[in-house]
């Protein structure tokens, strides 16, 4: 299945990540899977979703920024600054840039390699990823009034994922029901668009001539995947955990816990990762949880 590029202009939307009354800037492929499947369900297509997307050619990433080009989830443990045959004037500086870094959570594509040789202009990079989004609380009025977190959005977010006709439809048909939280208040309806990767893109993805590999998806390994995957592996833990309603059990069940490897974590060694069954004990039906693996090869020289 070929990628694509899958770009999602929003005005105002709610992407929660525990707190009702706050919203993050993205939204993790598992979010939007989920809500393609619930997308499918209304278009009595369930059964074909399922079968296209168990496919091991499937893939879909994290949300990203897209704003003329798309931008890339900084890769954790790179560049890596050395301190040793340096001046106290080098020191400071790497210091400084170090600091720099941690303000940094995207990085253009066009600036990418840069950024990675340590070459980069950390100070342009930093200021074109300000005001990407901005929140504020509105309050919901009624006999119990309450606070939602809500992001408003300066440029786009994308995703790379496989293109089919199935998937389109259901994209198409979701930029209407929306994405995220609060959807019957108006919020999540995006304007789709649908691109190719860009050339240098699509090479970095579906390479394997490179010797460290960026997760694109927040994902987690299959357990015969596991030991190979975290071997020289550089990555930061997310806990995906949340409660699942179904008509059929008119109720909120807890959904069963999954642990999973953030976007931008660095592997020596890609893997393909599964779509777990998060169901709640006693559900009646399986809660699918997306966390197979998608990367961008990178080369790090052997002193980087």
């Amino acid at each position: 299945m070929k990628l694509k590029l899958y770009i999602m202009k929003f005005k105002h939307a709610h992407f929660g990540d525990g707190m009702l009354n706050e919203s993050v800037d993205f939204f993790e492929a598992s979010r939007l899977y989920s809500a393609l499947y619930l997308e499918a369900i209304t278009q009595h297509k369930e059964e074909a979703f399922i079968k296209l997307t168990q496919s091991e050619n499937f893939h879909i990433s994290d949300a990203f920024p897209y704003d003329v080009e798309p931008f890339l989830p900084k890769p954790i443990g790179y560049p890596k600054v050395s301190e040793e045959s340096k001046s106290i004037e080098e020191l400071k500086t790497a210091r400084q840039n170090a600091k720099a870094v941690k303000k940094i959570t995207y990085i253009p594509l066009s600036e990418f390699d840069n950024y990675l040789s340590g070459k980069g202009d950390l100070t342009a990079i930093s200021d074109r990823q300000k005001d990407l989004s901005q929140s504020f609380v509105a309050i919901r009025k009624g006999v119990d009034p309450y606070e939602v977190g809500i992001r408003t959005f300066k440029y786009s977010l994308y995703v790379v994922a496989s293109q089919s006709d199935l998937f389109d439809n259901l994209m198409s048909a979701l930029q209407y029901s929306g994405l995220g939280g609060k959807r019957t208040s108006g919020l999540g309806q995006f304007d789709l668009t649908i691109k190719d990767l860009p050339d240098n893109m699509l090479t970095h993805i579906s390479g394997n001539d490179y010797n460290r590999f960026v997760a694109l998806t927040s994902s987690l390994p299959t357990e015969e995947e596991l030991t190979v995957a975290v071997t020289n592996a550089n990555y930061l833990l997310k806990k995906a955990s949340g409660f699942a309603y179904s008509p059929e059990s008119k109720q909120l069940l807890r959904k069963q816990d999954v642990y999973k490897f953030r976007a931008g974590s660095t592997f020596t060694n890609k893997y393909q990762g599964s779509i777990l069954n998060v169901e709640p004990d006693q559900f009646p039906h399986p809660v699918w949880h997306f966390a197979r693996g998608l990367f961008y090869g990178i080369n790090i020289s052997s002193g980087g």
